[in-house]
């Protein structure tokens, strides 16, 4: 590999190339006769007191010398643009393999592991390879001249230095697994570390808020002592890697001395000779070094080469090969027996067959992990399903170019990034040629342009740190309008309002109702409320089409929709005060209040408290005492459970009308599982404190309590 890349950057560059090597050979040059002019200084100038033979001589190695710095010169220049032209290459190339991948190429590769590629691999193959073809080639070849003329001036002497230098490759063989060991650790670290800085900058509120500036701070303590140690165990190995050498050589230099002064003394070298001899092989000897020097590089590269293969080894998942132009949308997206999985044997649609026609307003609903999010990614070709086709007016969206598929619609995501730039300039990355005339346009369509001109700089109003600048209203409503500026023939909808507070998700959908009467909408949310203004819903279930129809139709069947129409009905949320509460009839749906007489369930649902968490945060962890019981008045939640070693795993997902912590509420157990928040949430706790009191009154509550925790703990044991 390492060889490969060499060779492609001496077929990239002929010319550097070529200025590189005539700066080797005449470097060459320059040195062995400088050490050779020695003999005939002495015996033909010096000695003889030859001052025509000295000038000649001087005179000589004057030209020689501004050669050899001229071409320096060109060699330097040749080396920089030779070095850039590498990192541009190798730069491009991996950020174009990643604008390719999707987002199982992100879930394996984090930020700072591929940061890491960027910064740290690709200068360390780069300074190895620019070291091996320049001082490395330059050194062996050194070493061959070198050894060539001290076998012509004294073979037996030269036997006995060219046996020993054998001895200058043995510190390679016996560390070189070692030093491969501390790197390949030393970069894994380096991974850790880009990572604990990328999460701090995204997620810098969310620390500050919780106090969490310690415990990261330890992190990243703890991360970079590793790097310390691991870190000085391999600079020390790498320059073992150089000092053993070193030692070998100065044995040699003391072996010359001995032998070549011998043959002085009995005449069978002359005091030129001997002094050009040892001066050649001081030549040879640091070009030997040289070559030795190699090795470290040549180790670091081949971590950072093969950390950097695993990246470009990555197969996209879609290939981008049709060549049929996607025609003018008029009927229908068609999925037509689609399976996919994101990982093998876990299948997340199955068989699935749907109809979604451009026209009107398409919501698909289901509970968490039916496959809704997974549906929009194949009709946005982010992911190819296993088996199955994907249909756009009856043509298979992977024989059709995927930028006139991507020309006729616009989409929304619920954490839509909006970039380090201008207003302006982030509503038209929708369409890079629209007029100021389109963008305002698009920004009313969004009901957002009086705002934006409320700003002190307009619409030049500069947006920073991925729209953090902005309210959670007003980033959704430039994303919605860098939507709709390509004038789009479907708009795509992803959960695009739930992280929003109700009031702003109110307005917001509202606007979305408004674009419905007039364009093609399809919207993935589990917000039934939102949908239920659709003009058709489909209700997913276990990867596959459970129920399709109107609000009204879908509630007539009394099938999973209503299920989850009644889940997360009851919540009252207050326009503006940002408070919220549970009706009473909503409490009985859960199986442990359903025989509690109302009154009871009036004073049970007056001692719910909210309670608001922003994304990310830990609501209860596990192994902590228990003693709230919570309900999800609006958010998304996931359930992680560790088995031990700091690992966790995700168990479940739940969302709105959900509840966790129910055992809680009879003693204090410890909790089995950790909750954090997917998006901003509004939970209802009910303490264990406020709530015994009625247990003691009502036997029916404890006893149905006791039989969720049998069954809870029943279920963990198998």
């Amino acid at each position: 590999m390492l060889w490969k890349s060499i060779f492609t950057m001496v077929r990239s560059s002929p010319f550097f190339i070529f200025l590189i090597m005539l700066g080797a050979v005449i470097d060459l040059m320059f040195r062995y006769l400088s050490s050779l002019s020695y003999k005939y200084l002495i015996d033909l100038a010096i000695l003889p007191r030859d001052g025509k033979a000295l000038a000649i001589i001087i005179v000589a190695l004057l030209i020689l010398g501004f050669t050899n710095v001229l071409t320096g010169i060109s060699t330097d220049y040749a080396k920089a643009r030779l070095g850039s032209n590498f990192l541009f290459e190798y730069r491009i190339r991996l950020y174009r393999h990643m604008q390719m991948q999707s987002q199982r190429f992100y879930e394996k590769f984090g930020v700072g592991d591929l940061l890491a590629r960027y910064t740290d691999d690709i200068p360390a193959i780069q300074s190895a390879l620019l070291y091996i073809m320049t001082g490395g080639l330059l050194s062996i070849t050194s070493v061959i001249v070198g050894l060539a003329i001290l076998f012509s001036m004294e073979w037996k002497l030269t036997l006995v230095t060219l046996a020993g230098s054998a001895l200058l490759f043995a510190p390679y063989r016996m560390l070189k697994s070692r030093s491969l060991a501390m790197g390949e650790a030393y970069y894994k670290q380096l991974d850790h570390f880009n990572g604990s800085v990328d999460e701090h900058i995204k997620a810098y509120r969310v620390i500050r808020a919780f106090d969490l500036r310690s415990a990261m701070l330890n992190k990243v303590e703890t991360n970079l002592r590793t790097m310390l140690s691991i870190g000085v165990q391999r600079n020390f190995v790498n320059s073992n890697l150089n000092r053993l050498p070193m030692l070998v050589i100065s044995l040699l230099t003391a072996v010359i001395l001995a032998y070549g002064g011998y043959l002085t003394f009995n005449g069978s070298l002359t005091i030129g000779e001997f002094i050009a001899y040892n001066s050649i092989f001081f030549t040879v000897g640091t070009s030997l070094f040289g070559v030795t020097s190699i090795l470290p590089f040549i180790l670091s590269a081949r971590t950072s080469l093969d950390r950097l293969q695993q990246v470009l080894d990555w197969e996209p998942n879609v290939i981008e090969q049709g060549g049929q132009e996607l025609s003018h949308l008029r009927s229908d997206i068609v999925f037509r027996d689609v399976n996919f999985a994101y990982s093998s044997g876990e299948p997340v649609l199955r068989n699935l067959n749907l109809t979604i026609p451009v026209r009107g307003f398409t919501s698909i609903v289901g509970p968490s992990g039916a496959g809704k999010s997974t549906v929009l990614q194949l009709m946005l070709r982010f992911s190819d399903p296993q088996t199955g086709i994907v249909l756009y007016d009856g043509q298979d969206i992977k024989n059709v170019q995927y930028a006139s598929l991507l020309r006729q619609v616009g989409v929304v995501f619920q954490d839509s990034v909006l970039f380090h730039a201008s207003i302006r300039d982030n509503i038209r990355i929708g369409n890079p040629e629209a007029t100021q005339e389109q963008i305002e346009e698009a920004a009313r369509a969004a009901e957002i342009h009086d705002t934006i001109i409320g700003f002190r700089e307009g619409y030049d109003t500069l947006v920073s740190h991925y729209g953090d600048s902005l309210s959670g209203g007003q980033r959704q409503r430039i994303a919605l309008a860098r939507a709709l500026v390509r004038k789009p023939r479907i708009l795509f909808l992803d959960e695009a309002t739930s992280a929003l507070d109700p009031d702003t998700e109110r307005s917001v959908n509202e606007t979305i109702r408004t674009l419905g009467l007039r364009m093609s909408i399809v919207s993935v949310t589990h917000r039934l409320a939102y949908a239920a203004l659709s003009d058709r819903i489909v209700v997913l279930s276990q990867g596959s089409v459970a129920e399709t129809g109107t609000h009204e139709e879908l509630l007539e069947l009394g099938g999973e929709y209503r299920q989850m129409w009644d889940k997360q009905q009851g919540f009252m949320l207050a326009h503006g005060s940002g408070n919220a509460c549970v009706r009473s009839d909503r409490l009985r749906k859960l199986p442990f209040f359903s025989s509690i007489d109302s009154e009871a369930l009036d004073e049970i649902s007056r001692l719910f408290v909210m309670e608001k968490f922003e994304a990310g945060a830990m609501v209860v962890e596990q192994g902590e005492q228990g003693d709230k019981f919570y309900l999800i008045a609006r958010g998304k939640v996931d359930v992680l459970f560790s088995a031990g070693l700091g690992e966790r795993r995700k168990v479940a997902s739940l969302e709105d009308g959900d509840h966790f912590g129910e055992i809680a509420l009879m003693q204090h157990i410890p909790r089995t599982a950790t909750i954090v928040t997917v998006t901003a949430c509004w939970l209802l706790s009910l303490s264990y404190d406020h709530f015994h009191p009625l247990v003691m009154r009502y036997p029916a509550i404890r006893e149905e309590l006791e039989a969720t925790l049998r069954s809870r703990m029943q279920r963990r044991e198998d």
